[in-house]
């Protein structure tokens, strides 16, 4: 029987409030002609292969979470995907150890087309049990300054809206990891085996899921 996670759904009002958050930062750089992944780049002038960006990645030193967005080289990402956010949670109490939450590739256009969990090794995460990666991602938030705030709303709000699917993947990459560790090799091992990359994901239709929460009889609370 798989693993329950304690994720639940949130309120209808929360969700409504998430998905307008995202509406509104992503019509106002469309409004600038600016699509998000450009935005992402935090007004670096180039787009580097591995690279970090903003440079020092986006934290919140009271939360403990931070995210950034970079690109690998073309034939490590998905066909039509520009570069992703890494999602992390850091140990306030030791500062050299931290988690992976979630990965989400974005396309040229900006918009979310992919979630995805990764191996041990690809972030150097000291990796969390799926409970504890479900709980993180219900209470993501980062609230940063700068050109970096709109985007940490935006990243903010779609972990709130797709909660219930991170949780989900969250499970299925342990147990994709048993399954593998079955076949013979010890999990430590494994999660340093470089030629296992990404080990679960889906891919995502924010418009979709944007019309379900804001219809015109949801009211956010106010």
């Amino acid at each position: 029987m798989p693993t329950r996670l304690p994720a639940k759904p949130r309120s209808d009002q929360a969700m409504t409030a998430a998905a307008r958050q995202l509406m509104a930062v992503q019509a106002s750089y469309a409004s600038s002609g600016t699509p998000l992944c450009q935005a992402a780049l935090c007004g670096a002038r180039d787009f580097v292969e591995w690279a970090h960006y903003p440079a020092n990645d986006c934290t919140d030193a009271h939360s403990g979470f931070e995210f950034y967005y970079h690109a690998h080289t073309r034939d490590e990402m998905s066909a039509g995907e520009h570069g992703h956010f890494h999602v992390f949670r850091r140990d306030a109490n030791k500062a050299d150890k931290f988690f992976h939450v979630i990965g989400i590739s974005l396309d040229a256009k900006g918009l979310p087309i992919k979630l995805f969990t990764t191996n041990a090794w690809v972030t150097g995460e000291a990796m969390a049990p799926a409970a504890t990666v479900a709980k993180a991602a219900q209470q993501f938030s980062v609230k940063a300054h700068g050109r970096a705030a709109p985007i940490a709303r935006w990243v903010t709000a779609l972990m709130q809206l797709y909660g219930m699917e991170i949780a989900e993947l969250a499970r299925q990459r342990d147990e994709k990891l048993d399954q593998l560790t079955s076949a013979g090799q010890s999990k430590k091992i494994l999660q340093q085996d470089r030629r296992v990359r990404v080990l679960s994901q889906r891919r995502i239709n924010v418009l979709k899921k944007l019309n379900q929460h804001c219809s015109p009889d949801r009211e956010v609370a106010p």
